[in-house]
């Protein structure tokens, strides 16, 4: 999963250098701009740039989709990356646990099927896979449908 998530991530800035117009797929100058950028205000500036550039460039009209892709990916991925995932010695299961505090403090704790982390994963490399088609106008399926 971080594999595929560090490639969602590297897609992200090279969707932001070349939206921007820059010839070079990792234009410095694009690097530089997002370098201290967290990852959902990455997102944004693909979605803006995309909002943007649509009159002109048509076949970019499914770019909400494909952004609301990304942002799937992201809260499947950061369900595991950003909480503690724990086993029972006596059970053997794997549970996760995590807490918001949004208005109010609220825990959670799950059992953890391996299941999960493989759509998890399956959502990353799907948005991925949208995004290339996005950014290149090719269609790149993702690997299980190769």
């Amino acid at each position: 999963m971080t594999t595929i998530w560090g490639t969602l991530e590297s897609s992200v800035n090279l969707a932001i250098s070349k939206f921007a117009g820059y010839e070079s797929a990792l234009d410095f100058r694009a690097l530089i701009m997002v370098a201290h950028s967290n990852f959902q205000q990455r997102v944004d500036i693909v979605s803006a740039l995309c909002e943007q550039l649509l009159p002109e460039y048509p076949r970019l009209k499914d770019y909400e989709a494909v952004i609301a892709k990304i942002q799937a990916a992201q809260k499947a991925r950061n369900k595991f990356a950003h909480n503690a995932i724990t086993s029972d010695e006596e059970t053997g299961e794997v549970s996760v646990s995590y807490a918001t505090a949004r208005g109010s403090l609220k825990t959670k704790t799950e059992i953890v099927k391996l299941e999960a982390i493989t759509d998890a994963t399956a959502k990353i490399h799907g948005a991925m896979c949208a995004l290339h088609t996005l950014v290149t106008g090719r269609e790149l399926k993702p690997m299980w449908e190769r």
